[in-house]
């Protein structure tokens, strides 16, 4: 039920199908005939000169592109449907759909535990600092959603945030976190361009795009119980 696009083939009785059903039908679904070689090349050349709505038009994307951009269109649409960025990050099974504007609420009502908001100048508590942790919370700020991940191993630990939106608006944000031990003697700062929710994370570890610091830096400001204190702020780039 998706877009008539070439290359449009035709059965005996000259009835159109797409390359997609081509490829898994038997035959015509209008005549039961088999289909030909041959495409209809007139169908083509028109359809490429057709504006062609989003097919996410349901959930409420009114744009309309020509055959060349709508695919590239649709890759990114504000109203593609989403899943659960918790299923995403965890073995935690989520059957949540929605569009991006849905998330923030999706995450107040179901995952309340690991949602913050009104983070700026309050400090919080990373718990059990050691090699091979994997933490994430989510943060609601700047009426948008980021999900601040921390990773660790014997040589590095790492700080990301992540924004779940549309990718092309990640860049438009910074953050900085300070990490500090209990009597707030020695701090560590790391700052970095928020990264996209949809980046790989081991590809964003490997390239250095967020804030890492040696291990042991970090390590060494754990209290008696393995925690460490960091603060958050996160800002709009050029503020």
């Amino acid at each position: 039920m998706e877009y008539m696009v070439p290359p449009i083939r035709l059965c005996v009785n000259r009835h159109n199908v797409c390359d997609i059903c081509w490829l898994e039908i038997p035959y015509c679904p209008t005549c039961r005939r088999e289909f030909l070689s041959r495409r209809n090349v007139a169908l083509e050349m028109l359809a490429t000169g057709v504006n062609y709505p989003c097919s996410y038009r349901k959930y409420g994307c009114e744009e309309f592109f020509f055959l060349d951009t709508v695919r590239e269109h649709q890759n990114r649409c504000h109203y593609r449907p989403q899943t659960c960025p918790v299923s995403k990050l965890s073995n935690e099974r989520c059957s949540w759909n929605g569009t991006y504007n849905g998330i923030k609420k999706h995450l107040m009502e179901q995952h309340l535990g690991i949602c913050y908001k009104n983070i700026e100048g309050k400090f919080r508590v990373l718990m059990n600092i050691k090699p091979c942790m994997s933490v994430f919370d989510f943060v609601f700020v700047l009426n948008e959603v980021f999900c601040l991940r921390f990773e660790a191993n014997i040589h590095k630990f790492y700080a990301v945030l992540l924004y779940v939106g549309p990718s092309e608006n990640a860049a438009k944000y910074k953050y900085k976190v300070d990490f500090f031990n209990k009597d707030n003697t020695e701090r560590v700062t790391v700052m970095h361009l928020t990264r996209s929710f949809g980046e790989n994370l081991d590809d964003i570890f490997k390239a250095g795009n967020c804030g890492n610091v040696h291990y042991d830096v970090v390590s060494r400001l754990r209290n008696e119980e393995g925690c460490v204190y960091f603060t958050t702020e996160i800002l709009r780039v050029g503020d």
